[in-house]
């Protein structure tokens, strides 16, 4: 990866300097590969799809830059399935996963939905729906 490109991409060297980051070739394809990405990947998917620009990258780096991008809200980390996945639009919506084939879609927030006033005690950071079911694909086999 050409080194001049990280500072050509001033989002992202923004959120560098928010969080305190250095701008490096391996946090730049992590987060190109998941900007906008709404598949929902696993560390392994962003592994393999960084490393066609980056071969040398370890799944150590990529695991560890996906958590560092998770604990400043970049990404959001979705866990309590199979293996943890990583989801690039971090605004309210909720999840639908397959049970049969484990795909995951993003549906838009419900109109009205929100934490309830009776909530539990204690600073709320993330609020989630997420459906189980068969997707439409696995519905008809």
């Amino acid at each position: 990866m050409n080194m001049t490109n990280i500072h050509t991409d001033p989002e992202f060297a923004e959120k560098c300097r928010a969080a305190g980051w250095k701008c490096t070739s391996q946090r730049l394809a992590v987060y190109e590969y998941l900007k906008g990405n709404l598949t929902h990947p696993d560390v392994d998917a962003v592994l393999a799809a960084v490393r066609k620009s980056l071969p040398t990258i370890t799944r150590e780096s990529v695991y560890r830059i996906l958590n560092e991008f998770a604990e400043k809200e970049i990404i959001r980390r979705l866990d309590h399935i199979e293996n943890a996945r990583y989801d690039s639009r971090t605004d309210a919506h909720g999840h639908f996963i397959c049970t049969k084939c484990g795909k995951i879609s993003d549906f838009d927030w419900p109109e009205g939905a929100a934490i309830p006033h009776e909530a539990p005690p204690g600073k709320v950071i993330h609020a989630e729906v997420r459906l189980v079911g068969l997707c439409p694909e696995c519905s008809e086999t």
